[in-house]
């Protein structure tokens, strides 16, 4: 949805997330019962966090921002306000404050896309198919997708890529690994972006983690080159070092170490003398 259509869908945005600036009348808030509104059957949102604390802000203080419907036969359809409603449904509330829109399905379907997206608290799947609508289904910009979403065109771009990646999308939604976390191995290329992904993964690394390690080259690149020592002498060195060790005198992170060597070795004793490479990428999942 490029061009001029695009820019009115972004325009639509910004009416239905300030509400109190529409007219009265069509479009105005007026009250509807909340056994009327249907959830969205595109809508991207699988799970909602932290209801208990919205309900309760909302019995002190009241619902500060109407929802936003459309009417659909003999009920309406939600296009933005998933979390409120259910609020409302904890609550035991008849009725809530909502404003309708003379919506199609489609121009519906991009306003709830674009309103989850806002949000903090949706999974990496979640984004990740709400981003692929927008951008590969829909044709926008990513420039158009920021500033509906109300973020940086390269926060939009990185989550493009991540989810994109053959080695990080995966991980990501399969919640192995953070997105902002995966961001930071989008600079770090073959051998070792599988090295460090399989070590953030097995760690548990936050972000701060996988960026100091991702980084670490860079300064790494400026010292002298060192000294190749053949692999032989390495794995020599390695068996007189375990000759005389207990499992009780391992360390966590010396077990985890281990392991991590073990699938290495593992993957080294299987290729073919003729192989280009030890160390595939990590098979690609279904988003959907």
């Amino acid at each position: 949805m490029p061009g001029k259509q695009s820019r009115k869908m972004l325009a639509d945005v910004e009416d239905a997330a300030e509400p109190t600036l529409l007219p009265a009348g069509v479009g105005g808030v007026r009250t509807i019962p909340v056994s009327q509104i249907a959830l969205s059957p595109h809508n991207p949102r699988r799970r909602l966090a932290s209801i208990e604390e919205l309900a309760e802000s909302v019995r002190d203080y009241g619902l500060l921002q109407p929802v936003v419907v459309r009417s659909v036969g003999d009920h309406y359809e939600l296009i933005a306000g998933h979390r409120r409603l259910e609020a409302a449904r904890l609550l035991g509330w008849a009725e809530i404050p909502a404003i309708e829109r003379h919506e199609n399905a489609a121009e519906a379907y991009l306003l709830t896309l674009i309103e989850n997206l806002q949000r903090q608290d949706l999974s990496p799947k979640e984004e990740a198919v709400a981003l692929e609508v927008l951008v590969r289904e829909r044709s926008w910009s990513v420039r158009e997708v920021a500033s509906a979403i109300k973020r940086s065109p390269a926060h939009v771009s990185k989550r493009l890529r991540v989810f994109e990646d053959a080695m990080l999308a995966p991980v990501v939604l399969a919640n192995k690994l953070s997105v902002s976390a995966a961001e930071e191995l989008l600079t770090v290329d073959g051998k070792r972006r599988y090295d460090l992904l399989a070590r953030a993964v097995e760690g548990k690394w936050e972000r701060a983690q996988v960026r100091q390690a991702a980084n670490a080259p860079r300064f790494a690149a400026k010292q002298a080159a060192p000294v190749r020592i053949s692999v032989a002498r390495r794995a020599r060195e390695l068996r007189a070092l375990l000759a005389d060790r207990r499992p009780a005198d391992l360390t966590e992170t010396d077990r985890r170490e281990l392991r991590l060597l073990f699938m290495d070795l593992g993957m080294v004793a299987r290729a073919k003398p003729s192989a280009q490479r030890v160390f595939p990428p990590l098979p690609v999942s279904s988003r959907r």
